[in-house]
C-alpha cells in the first residue's frame, strides 16, 4: 500500500469522533390565527336575527318561549314533530335518516318512502285544518323559516306598533300549546281510520 494511503488509514473515524456537532436551526412555533366563523353583517341582517340589547343574535323562538314559561315541554315536543313532518313532506329529508339504524331494521324502497312522505304531508294538512290557516302560517314563519318575533311582527301586525313583537310572541305561544292537542287528535283519527279499514278487509271480529 502506498505510504500516502497508509497515512490516511483511520482518519475518517478520527474526524467523526472529533468533528463539531451540526447546528440545528430551531423555528419558533407561531399558532395560526383562528378563523372567524362569526356570521357576516349581511347574514345578521336577515329576519331570523333580532336585537338583544346592543347585540344582534339569532333567536330560537320556541326555546325563548319555553325559557320564558309561556309554553311547556309538550308544546316544544309538538313543535319538533311538526317541523319534522313539514320538512319530510316538502323536501324528503328526515333527521332519523342519518341515524344509526337497529340491526333488525327492514329497509324500505321508493314506494314505502313515498308513502311515508305522503303520511307526513297528510298530518300537516290535518293540523292545518284543525288549527286554521292563520296558525299554519305562523308555524311556517316560526319553525320552517325560523323568523324572529320582530320579523314576524313586521309582516303580521298591520299598524307596525311597538307592541307587535309581544303580540306575535303571544300568538305563537298559543298556537304551540294548541299544536300538542291537535297532534293527539290527528293521531287518534288516523288510528281509528286504520282500524275501520282493517274491519272492512278482514270482517268483524268474532
Amino acid at each position: 500500500m502506498p505510504e500516502a494511503l497508509k497515512s490516511r488509514v483511520g482518519l475518517g473515524d478520527t474526524i467523526r469522533q472529533f468533528s463539531t456537532p451540526k447546528t440545528v436551526r430551531k423555528t419558533a412555533f407561531i399558532p395560526a390565527k383562528a378563523e372567524d366563523n362569526s356570521p357576516t353583517p349581511e347574514r345578521m341582517a336577515k329576519g331570523d336575527y333580532e336585537w338583544q340589547g346592543k347585540k344582534r343574535i339569532k333567536l330560537n323562538t320556541v326555546n325563548a318561549l319555553h325559557m320564558a314559561g309561556d309554553i311547556d315541554g309538550d308544546a316544544v315536543t309538538a313543535a319538533k314533530w311538526w317541523i319534522c313532518d313539514y320538512v319530510f313532506a316538502n323536501h324528503g329529508y328526515l333527521d332519523i335518516l342519518s341515524d344509526v339504524l337497529p340491526s333488525d331494521y327492514v329497509k324500505g324502497d321508493v314506494h314505502t318512502f313515498a308513502i311515508s312522505r305522503g303520511n307526513a304531508a297528510e298530518r300537516i294538512g290535518m293540523i292545518r285544518d284543525r288549527l286554521g290557516l292563520c296558525a299554519h302560517i305562523r308555524l311556517e314563519m316560526m319553525l320552517a323559516r325560523e323568523l324572529s318575533f320582530s320579523a314576524m311582527a313586521e309582516a303580521l301586525v298591520p299598524d307596525k306598533s311597538a307592541h307587535g313583537r309581544r303580540i306575535v310572541s303571544g300568538q305563537c305561544a298559543l298556537v304551540l300549546e294548541q299544536l300538542c292537542g291537535a297532534y293527539s287528535g290527528v293521531r287518534k283519527e288516523i288510528r281509528d281510520r286504520i282500524e275501520r279499514n282493517k274491519a272492512l278487509v278482514l270482517g268483524p271480529s268474532a
